[in-house]
């Protein structure tokens, strides 16, 4: 099959196109890990409206971007609500109102629902035919959307724009509206209002079917620090990520570093400890995590304007088999070894803990590295034969609390 016959068969034209796109595998084998860490989306659900009325079957890239764009909205915690320009029947509008309501948000769904406007239709769009994608209404899309959580913006784009609030922020915005016109005006209006880290999705950028789309995103994003990203789907879709500034507020793992580190207790097990494990560590298991290798760090942090005391303490174990009957590990911050854990056949698993010093009033949130240096390291099966451990073992973690002390040590 040449690239002729490959184009004819994805319209439909002739032998079937052999590759299709695989499911990514947070939703289909790992799905199990995926909802035991408190996952959004539901893909067997989530799917249903995107796929109502036999459209879109063959454009899951595109649902499972979406889908993914979505996880990464959560896991960075990116505030604002959700957006839609171009809603035609709402199958992609569903997808983004069920997140809207997981999430407690507003998606806007912008659209005259009859079809284009006739005053959009010149220049390079002069040709389009002015009853394209007028099969559809308000009526119906309500009726396969949902009410909760949605706002219906119906009429000519930007006008429309006049009934949101003027404190609005956007954490997602989907373009799907073909034309020059239209696209234009609606990155002018979403882009300063999209949040750092958050999303524009533009459809038909390389499609070659809608040629206002391309020129209109290359001519908007020709002088801004993002640059377009092309996407795999069907329709060729773009999508562009909001710049982050430097700065206290710019780095959203510590942010999520921080809130983690509020708990009392934080357990290695269904991903509590993730955000927090540095370079030699192996993956988690049902009791914990090994570390291996000669060092293994923990990432800490401090929120602004947090200088004093603080106390690391962590529930941990080392293997002692064969000859080794005890290990000691040094703790250490900037290079600066602060404690010496010893571990016997007496006392091996249990707390330990060490202090650590946050000088000065930063506003910004403060990463402390914590490195745990056992002095020797050696694989299970050198020191008891035939055992099936074949890994470099050290610090075995079961659990953490980083607490501020009230007063300093004495």
């Amino acid at each position: 099959m040449d690239d002729t016959d490959a184009a004819a068969a994805q319209q439909g034209g002739g032998t079937s196109w052999p590759f299709q796109a695989n499911c990514p595998q947070r939703y289909a084998g790992n799905y199990r890990d995926y909802a035991s860490r408190g996952g959004l989306v539901r893909p067997r659900e989530d799917v249903q409206g995107f796929v109502a009325g036999g459209v879109n079957r063959g454009d899951m890239a595109r649902f499972y971007f979406l889908s993914l764009a979505f996880d990464q909205i959560c896991r960075e915690d990116i505030i604002g609500d959700f957006a839609e320009l171009g809603v035609y029947r709402g199958n992609t509008a569903t997808v983004i109102a069920r997140m809207a309501r997981r999430l407690g948000r507003t998606a806007y769904l912008f659209d005259t629902f009859e079809g284009f406007d006739r005053k959009d239709l010149q220049g390079v769009d002069a040709a389009v035919q002015p009853d394209a994608f007028g099969d559809t209404s308000l009526a119906a899309v309500r009726a396969a959307v949902g009410e909760a959580n949605v706002a219906f913006m119906q009429g000519y784009f930007p006008d429309t724009a006049a009934g949101v609030p003027d404190d609005a922020r956007f954490s997602l915005v989907h373009i799907d509206c073909d034309l020059y016109a239209p696209i234009l005006s609606g990155l002018r209006y979403f882009y300063p209002r999209l949040v750092p880290g958050g999303f524009l999705i533009v459809h038909d950028y390389s499609s070659l079917c809608w040629a206002g789309a391309e020129k209109a995103i290359d001519e908007f994003f020709a002088d801004k620090p993002e640059a377009v990203i092309p996407l795999p789907d069907g329709a060729g879709s773009a999508v562009i990520r909001k710049a982050r500034a430097a700065g206290p507020d710019g780095n959203w793992l510590n942010r999520r570093r921080a809130r983690v580190l509020q708990q009392d207790w934080v357990h290695v097990v269904n991903g509590g400890l993730g955000d927090l494990l540095g370079i030699g560590w192996c993956t988690p298991e049902a009791w914990g995590v090994w570390g291996t290798g000669d060092v293994h760090e923990l990432h800490l942090v401090v929120p602004g304007g947090g200088a004093g005391v603080y106390r690391l303490d962590m529930a941990s174990h080392v293997a002692l088999l064969g000859a080794r009957t005890s290990q000691q590990v040094d703790v250490a911050v900037a290079g600066r070894t602060l404690a010496t854990w010893d571990y016997t056949a007496e006392a091996n698993s249990g707390f330990r803990s060490v202090d650590i010093r946050v000088d000065g009033g930063r506003p910004d949130a403060t990463e402390i590295v914590v490195q745990f240096r056992p002095r020797s390291v050696a694989r299970p099966c050198d020191l008891e034969p035939g055992h099936p451990e074949t890994r470099p073992l050290g610090v075995a973690l079961h659990r953490i609390r980083f607490r501020k002390l009230d007063a300093p040590p004495g």
